[in-house]
């Protein structure tokens, strides 16, 4: 058998550190090969859907929240930056500095976890989910006499979808100023939004599978697995794949958030409305 030159224990199918490390790498590279398949098609789909309906898709960014969205991304920045630094400590046997970088990294997702929670349930409460719920609602109508040509102004009981009554309410306040039915089609903002809670959905499901992983590694980490430098590369896998979720995100803020008309003063009302800092 070839001789390690790293210390640590081998497994008996190896037949040195060096392979050892070189095979667990490549597992999770491939792993990662097979998300991207996974994560690209839905990106191709909204990608076409996007070039067909700009407007409309337009239009359901603008009923985003852009201000959880972009605290949330300086989180995964710094949660990228803490699994980083502990790979360093592993790779040095730093125990306490490991185990501290590895609960910043856990904290930084459970906020963002948190956040993300806050913005559906404000979707939720906005009325924008799609569905094919029908509401009455009161409005005026002005009809004009065909005799005599008098203009006069009426009340009727007109039955619309509900998404597209929150829609209209939502986007009254924000920087999208086109009229339904002329500048949008709000079946088509369903359809963003539909995209819009999967791609999400699907990235915060990773989320959680990551924070998992994580914490489980912390709890390694305090029984003295990684005692040994040569087992810093299990923490070097974990980042690669909590570098992969990031990334993730990278691409689901501007495809998302940022295809509509927002601003900086949006964005700080948003964040302090999630926060219950402010009124609606």
């Amino acid at each position: 058998m070839a001789a390690s030159t790293m210390t640590g224990p081998v497994a008996h199918h190896f037949d040195s550190m060096n392979q050892q490390q070189a095979t667990v790498r490549l597992g999770m590279w491939l792993f990662l090969v097979t998300e991207v398949l996974f994560f690209g098609g839905v990106f191709c789909a909204y990608t076409a859907y996007r070039i067909w309906y700009p407007n409309d898709f337009a239009a359901g960014s603008a009923a985003l929240n852009v201000g959880i969205a972009t605290v949330n991304t300086f989180l995964l920045l710094a949660s990228s930056l803490t699994i980083t630094l502990a790979i360093r400590c592993a790779s040095v046997a730093d125990k306490s500095g490991l185990k501290r970088n590895l609960m910043f990294t856990i904290v930084l997702a459970c906020l963002f976890l948190g956040l993300k929670a806050r913005e559906y349930q404000l979707d939720y409460e906005e009325g924008l989910i799609p569905s094919t719920k029908m509401i009455l609602h009161e409005e005026s109508v002005t009809v004009t006499d065909a005799k005599t040509g008098a203009v006069s102004t009426r009340t009727e009981v007109i039955e619309s979808s509900a998404f597209n009554e929150a829609l209209k309410h939502k986007l009254k306040n924000e920087e999208f100023k086109g009229e339904a039915g002329k500048d949008y089609e709000p079946y088509r903002v369903q359809l963003f939004f539909m995209f819009y809670y999967s791609m999400t959905g699907l990235h915060v499901l990773h989320m959680i599978i990551g924070v998992g992983l994580l914490i489980w590694q912390y709890i390694l980490a305090t029984t003295g697995f990684f005692d040994h430098k040569s087992r810093y590369v299990y923490v070097e896998v974990m980042s690669l794949y909590w570098h992969f979720v990031d990334m993730a995100w990278m691409f689901l803020l501007p495809l998302l958030y940022l295809c509509g008309p927002h601003n900086a003063g949006q964005a700080v009302q948003q964040f302090k409305l999630a926060l219950g800092m402010a009124g609606h």
